[in-house]
Protein backbone atom coordinates (compact mmCIF):
# COMPACT_ATOMS: atom_id res chain seq x y z
CA UNK A 1 0.00 0.00 0.00
CA UNK A 2 2.69 2.47 1.09
CA UNK A 3 4.82 1.57 -2.42
CA UNK A 4 1.31 2.33 -4.58
CA UNK A 5 0.50 5.57 -2.72
CA UNK A 6 4.08 6.57 -3.40
CA UNK A 7 2.82 6.89 -6.75
CA UNK A 8 -0.83 7.67 -6.80
CA UNK A 9 -0.03 10.61 -3.91
CA UNK A 10 2.07 12.66 -6.36
CA UNK A 11 0.27 11.60 -9.23
CA UNK A 12 -2.75 13.38 -8.19
CA UNK A 13 -4.02 12.72 -4.88
CA UNK A 14 -2.09 15.07 -3.12
CA UNK A 15 -3.33 17.94 -5.89
CA UNK A 16 -6.70 16.81 -4.74
CA UNK A 17 -6.20 16.97 -1.01
CA UNK A 18 -4.77 20.65 -1.88
CA UNK A 19 -7.87 21.79 -3.89
CA UNK A 20 -9.93 20.28 -1.15
CA UNK A 21 -7.82 22.38 1.74
CA UNK A 22 -8.16 25.62 -0.79
CA UNK A 23 -11.65 25.32 -1.16
CA UNK A 24 -12.12 26.02 3.05
CA UNK A 25 -15.79 26.69 3.50
CA UNK A 26 -15.84 28.04 0.24
CA UNK A 27 -19.66 26.09 -1.86
CA UNK A 28 -18.12 26.94 -5.19
CA UNK A 29 -14.69 25.87 -4.72
CA UNK A 30 -16.35 22.69 -2.97
CA UNK A 31 -18.74 21.69 -5.33
CA UNK A 32 -16.00 22.08 -8.31
CA UNK A 33 -14.41 19.80 -7.03
CA UNK A 34 -16.83 17.38 -6.20
CA UNK A 35 -17.77 18.17 -9.95
CA UNK A 36 -14.78 17.31 -10.71
CA UNK A 37 -14.30 13.81 -8.87
CA UNK A 38 -16.49 11.88 -10.75
CA UNK A 39 -15.17 12.94 -14.19
CA UNK A 40 -11.55 11.45 -13.36
CA UNK A 41 -11.03 8.20 -15.14
CA UNK A 42 -7.62 5.99 -13.69
CA UNK A 43 -5.90 3.50 -16.29
CA UNK A 44 -3.41 0.87 -15.09
CA UNK A 45 -2.43 -1.00 -18.14
CA UNK A 46 -0.64 -3.41 -15.94
CA UNK A 47 -3.40 -4.16 -13.49
CA UNK A 48 -2.94 -7.64 -11.75
CA UNK A 49 -4.87 -8.09 -9.21
CA UNK A 50 -5.68 -4.18 -9.24
CA UNK A 51 -3.96 -2.87 -6.77
CA UNK A 52 -3.15 0.68 -7.89
CA UNK A 53 -6.69 0.56 -9.10
CA UNK A 54 -8.08 -0.23 -5.52
CA UNK A 55 -5.88 1.68 -3.81
CA UNK A 56 -6.70 5.06 -5.60
CA UNK A 57 -10.74 4.19 -5.57
CA UNK A 58 -10.36 4.25 -1.90
CA UNK A 59 -8.50 7.00 -1.58
CA UNK A 60 -10.83 8.93 -4.19
CA UNK A 61 -13.99 8.16 -2.55
CA UNK A 62 -12.70 9.11 0.51
CA UNK A 63 -12.28 11.97 -0.19
CA UNK A 64 -15.28 12.32 -1.73
CA UNK A 65 -16.68 11.97 1.82
CA UNK A 66 -14.85 14.56 3.24
CA UNK A 67 -16.29 16.73 0.60
CA UNK A 68 -19.60 15.57 1.18
CA UNK A 69 -19.83 16.22 4.77
CA UNK A 70 -18.39 19.59 3.96
CA UNK A 71 -21.02 20.49 0.96
CA UNK A 72 -23.62 18.92 2.81
CA UNK A 73 -24.00 18.47 6.77
CA UNK A 74 -25.84 21.32 8.54
CA UNK A 75 -23.70 22.31 11.22
CA UNK A 76 -21.81 19.33 11.26
CA UNK A 77 -24.57 17.24 11.68
CA UNK A 78 -24.84 14.97 8.95
CA UNK A 79 -25.38 11.87 10.49
CA UNK A 80 -28.76 10.37 9.20
CA UNK A 81 -29.54 13.71 7.60
CA UNK A 82 -28.24 12.78 4.34
CA UNK A 83 -29.70 10.69 1.19
CA UNK A 84 -26.46 9.80 0.86
CA UNK A 85 -26.81 7.03 -1.73
CA UNK A 86 -27.44 9.79 -4.57
CA UNK A 87 -24.15 12.11 -3.38
CA UNK A 88 -21.58 9.09 -3.56
CA UNK A 89 -21.00 9.51 -7.35
CA UNK A 90 -17.02 8.20 -7.77
CA UNK A 91 -17.99 5.03 -8.63
CA UNK A 92 -15.65 2.14 -9.58
CA UNK A 93 -16.84 2.57 -13.31
CA UNK A 94 -14.16 5.40 -13.53
CA UNK A 95 -11.25 2.79 -12.99
CA UNK A 96 -9.75 0.83 -16.13
CA UNK A 97 -6.90 -1.73 -16.29
CA UNK A 98 -5.59 -4.55 -18.60
CA UNK A 99 -3.88 -7.56 -17.23
CA UNK A 100 -2.23 -10.54 -19.45
CA UNK A 101 -3.10 -12.80 -16.88
CA UNK A 102 -6.97 -14.09 -17.13
CA UNK A 103 -7.47 -14.99 -13.31
CA UNK A 104 -5.55 -11.77 -12.38
CA UNK A 105 -7.92 -9.99 -14.22
CA UNK A 106 -11.17 -11.29 -12.85
CA UNK A 107 -9.70 -10.73 -9.22
CA UNK A 108 -8.59 -7.33 -10.11
CA UNK A 109 -12.80 -7.16 -11.07
CA UNK A 110 -14.02 -8.99 -7.57
CA UNK A 111 -11.23 -6.55 -6.00
CA UNK A 112 -12.76 -3.61 -6.98
CA UNK A 113 -15.74 -4.67 -6.14
CA UNK A 114 -15.06 -5.40 -2.92
CA UNK A 115 -13.69 -2.58 -1.57
CA UNK A 116 -16.40 -0.59 -2.90
CA UNK A 117 -18.86 -2.53 -0.30
CA UNK A 118 -16.47 -1.47 1.98
CA UNK A 119 -16.13 1.82 1.60
CA UNK A 120 -19.98 1.94 1.07
CA UNK A 121 -19.81 0.32 4.79
CA UNK A 122 -17.76 3.36 5.58
CA UNK A 123 -19.76 5.76 4.34
CA UNK A 124 -22.99 4.25 6.26
CA UNK A 125 -20.50 4.39 9.45
CA UNK A 126 -20.10 7.99 8.83
CA UNK A 127 -23.56 9.44 7.99
CA UNK A 128 -25.82 6.49 8.50
CA UNK A 129 -26.80 5.86 5.46
CA UNK A 130 -25.27 4.76 2.06
CA UNK A 131 -25.14 3.39 -1.52
CA UNK A 132 -25.96 0.04 -1.95
CA UNK A 133 -23.38 -2.60 -2.87
CA UNK A 134 -25.61 -4.86 -4.89
CA UNK A 135 -26.95 -4.93 -6.97
CA UNK A 136 -23.77 -4.27 -9.05
CA UNK A 137 -24.92 -1.95 -11.09
CA UNK A 138 -21.27 0.05 -11.72
CA UNK A 139 -18.03 -2.48 -12.79
CA UNK A 140 -14.76 -1.31 -13.46
CA UNK A 141 -13.34 -2.32 -16.82
CA UNK A 142 -10.77 -4.73 -16.61
CA UNK A 143 -9.53 -6.16 -20.24
CA UNK A 144 -7.60 -9.23 -20.52
CA UNK A 145 -5.01 -8.93 -22.70
CA UNK A 146 -1.46 -8.23 -23.37
CA UNK A 147 -0.94 -4.59 -22.85
CA UNK A 148 1.63 -4.23 -25.64
CA UNK A 149 -0.78 -5.89 -28.47
CA UNK A 150 -4.50 -4.66 -27.12
CA UNK A 151 -4.97 -0.70 -28.10
CA UNK A 152 -5.24 1.05 -25.65
CA UNK A 153 -7.85 3.36 -27.32
CA UNK A 154 -10.39 0.51 -27.08
CA UNK A 155 -10.10 0.61 -23.60
CA UNK A 156 -10.42 4.03 -22.41
CA UNK A 157 -9.95 6.69 -25.28
CA UNK A 158 -7.08 8.67 -24.49
CA UNK A 159 -9.70 12.20 -25.06
CA UNK A 160 -11.42 10.90 -22.00
CA UNK A 161 -8.52 9.47 -19.83
CA UNK A 162 -7.24 11.70 -16.40
CA UNK A 163 -3.94 9.30 -15.19
CA UNK A 164 -2.48 6.55 -15.76
CA UNK A 165 -0.41 4.54 -13.29
CA UNK A 166 0.88 1.47 -13.10
CA UNK A 167 3.90 -1.06 -11.88
CA UNK A 168 4.47 -2.93 -15.61
CA UNK A 169 6.45 -6.44 -15.49
CA UNK A 170 9.87 -5.91 -14.88
CA UNK A 171 12.21 -8.40 -17.07
CA UNK A 172 15.75 -7.07 -18.19
CA UNK A 173 16.69 -7.10 -21.69
CA UNK A 174 18.65 -10.16 -21.04
CA UNK A 175 16.24 -12.32 -19.56
CA UNK A 176 13.16 -11.70 -21.93
CA UNK A 177 11.54 -14.74 -23.39
CA UNK A 178 11.18 -14.79 -27.05
CA UNK A 179 7.91 -13.98 -27.10
CA UNK A 180 9.30 -10.89 -24.89
CA UNK A 181 11.54 -9.97 -27.25
CA UNK A 182 8.59 -9.79 -29.62
CA UNK A 183 7.03 -7.85 -27.65
CA UNK A 184 9.78 -4.95 -27.86
CA UNK A 185 10.28 -5.37 -31.06
CA UNK A 186 6.12 -4.93 -31.58
CA UNK A 187 6.47 -1.42 -29.59
CA UNK A 188 9.84 0.13 -29.58
CA UNK A 189 11.27 -1.32 -33.40
CA UNK A 190 11.65 2.26 -34.38
CA UNK A 191 14.51 3.11 -31.88
CA UNK A 192 17.51 2.44 -32.52
CA UNK A 193 19.17 -0.66 -29.96
CA UNK A 194 15.51 -0.99 -28.40
CA UNK A 195 16.91 -4.66 -28.01
CA UNK A 196 18.82 -3.49 -24.60
CA UNK A 197 15.75 -1.83 -23.41
CA UNK A 198 13.96 -3.74 -20.08
CA UNK A 199 10.73 -4.70 -20.73
CA UNK A 200 9.20 -2.31 -18.57
CA UNK A 201 10.05 0.30 -21.14
CA UNK A 202 7.73 -0.94 -23.58
CA UNK A 203 5.04 0.93 -21.13
CA UNK A 204 7.03 4.36 -21.08
CA UNK A 205 7.15 4.43 -24.60
CA UNK A 206 3.31 3.21 -25.15
CA UNK A 207 2.18 5.88 -22.73
CA UNK A 208 4.07 8.64 -24.62
CA UNK A 209 2.37 7.44 -27.67
CA UNK A 210 -1.16 7.27 -26.49
CA UNK A 211 -0.35 10.91 -24.35
CA UNK A 212 0.22 12.26 -27.73
CA UNK A 213 -3.56 12.37 -28.60
CA UNK A 214 -4.36 14.18 -25.32
CA UNK A 215 -1.41 15.88 -23.83
CA UNK A 216 -3.51 16.64 -20.37
CA UNK A 217 -2.92 13.03 -19.11
CA UNK A 218 -0.47 12.12 -16.58
CA UNK A 219 1.70 9.26 -16.02
CA UNK A 220 3.37 7.27 -13.06
CA UNK A 221 4.61 3.92 -13.32
CA UNK A 222 7.16 1.72 -10.90
CA UNK A 223 10.18 0.61 -12.59
CA UNK A 224 13.46 -1.27 -12.22
CA UNK A 225 15.90 1.58 -11.70
CA UNK A 226 17.92 0.10 -14.45
CA UNK A 227 16.07 2.62 -17.25
CA UNK A 228 17.70 5.19 -15.65
CA UNK A 229 21.14 4.05 -15.73
CA UNK A 230 23.97 3.45 -18.16
CA UNK A 231 23.03 2.47 -21.41
CA UNK A 232 19.23 1.92 -21.28
CA UNK A 233 18.98 6.36 -20.68
CA UNK A 234 19.93 7.68 -24.18
CA UNK A 235 17.80 4.50 -26.06
CA UNK A 236 14.43 5.33 -24.41
CA UNK A 237 14.59 8.80 -22.64
CA UNK A 238 15.84 9.90 -26.36
CA UNK A 239 13.05 8.57 -27.91
CA UNK A 240 10.84 10.06 -25.14
CA UNK A 241 12.05 13.53 -24.77
CA UNK A 242 11.74 13.73 -28.36
CA UNK A 243 7.82 13.41 -27.85
CA UNK A 244 7.90 16.12 -25.48
CA UNK A 245 7.90 14.04 -22.58
CA UNK A 246 8.10 15.85 -19.28
CA UNK A 247 9.60 14.09 -15.80
CA UNK A 248 7.25 16.19 -13.03
CA UNK A 249 8.19 13.67 -10.13
CA UNK A 250 10.46 10.91 -9.34
CA UNK A 251 11.55 8.62 -6.64
CA UNK A 252 15.05 7.61 -6.84
CA UNK A 253 16.05 4.11 -6.45
CA UNK A 254 14.05 2.41 -3.12
CA UNK A 255 13.46 -1.05 -2.21
CA UNK A 256 10.24 -2.63 -3.09
CA UNK A 257 9.53 -5.78 -1.74
CA UNK A 258 5.07 -7.33 -1.50
CA UNK A 259 3.91 -10.46 -1.69
CA UNK A 260 3.33 -10.78 -5.39
CA UNK A 261 5.13 -13.15 -6.91
CA UNK A 262 7.37 -10.75 -9.52
CA UNK A 263 8.14 -8.15 -7.68
CA UNK A 264 10.32 -9.86 -4.69
CA UNK A 265 12.66 -7.34 -3.49
CA UNK A 266 13.70 -5.39 -6.82
CA UNK A 267 15.56 -1.38 -6.54
CA UNK A 268 13.00 0.88 -7.85
CA UNK A 269 12.04 3.77 -8.96
CA UNK A 270 9.03 5.33 -9.76
CA UNK A 271 8.81 8.30 -12.48
CA UNK A 272 6.00 10.70 -13.36
CA UNK A 273 5.98 11.99 -16.86
CA UNK A 274 3.50 13.74 -19.16
CA UNK A 275 3.29 15.27 -22.46
CA UNK A 276 3.25 19.24 -20.80
CA UNK A 277 5.35 20.75 -18.42
CA UNK A 278 5.01 21.57 -14.95
CA UNK A 279 6.84 24.10 -12.54
CA UNK A 280 7.56 22.72 -8.57
CA UNK A 281 8.54 19.36 -9.77
CA UNK A 282 9.70 16.45 -6.85
CA UNK A 283 12.26 14.53 -6.62
CA UNK A 284 12.39 11.83 -3.89
CA UNK A 285 15.56 11.26 -2.24
CA UNK A 286 16.55 8.59 -0.16
CA UNK A 287 19.09 8.02 3.03
CA UNK A 288 19.46 4.18 2.34
CA UNK A 289 16.90 2.03 -0.04
CA UNK A 290 14.58 0.89 2.87
CA UNK A 291 13.97 4.57 4.72
CA UNK A 292 10.95 6.68 3.84
CA UNK A 293 11.89 9.74 1.29
CA UNK A 294 12.31 13.46 2.05
CA UNK A 295 10.84 15.48 -0.88
CA UNK A 296 13.13 18.29 -2.76
CA UNK A 297 10.80 21.04 -5.08
CA UNK A 298 13.37 21.20 -8.01
CA UNK A 299 13.30 23.26 -11.47
CA UNK A 300 13.72 20.11 -13.73
CA UNK A 301 14.71 16.38 -13.41
CA UNK A 302 16.79 14.50 -16.26
CA UNK A 303 16.45 11.06 -16.81
CA UNK A 304 19.26 10.05 -14.83
CA UNK A 305 17.13 11.63 -12.30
Amino acid sequence: KRNILRAINPLFMDSLREQLHAAGSSRPKLQALYDKLPMIRVFDPACGCGNFLVIAYREMRRLEMDLIERLFSKGGQSKGLLDISTMIRVSVEQFFGIEIDESAAHIAQVAMWITDHQLNLEAADRFGSTRPSVPLVHSPHIRHGNALHVDWEEVLPAADCTYIVGNPPFVGAKYQSAEQCADVAHIASHIPSHGLLDYVACWHIKATAYMQANPAIATAFVSTNSICQGEQVPILWAHLLAQGTHIHFAHRTFKWSNEAKRNAAVFCVIIGFAAHDTTNKKLFEYETVKSEPHEIVVGNINPYL
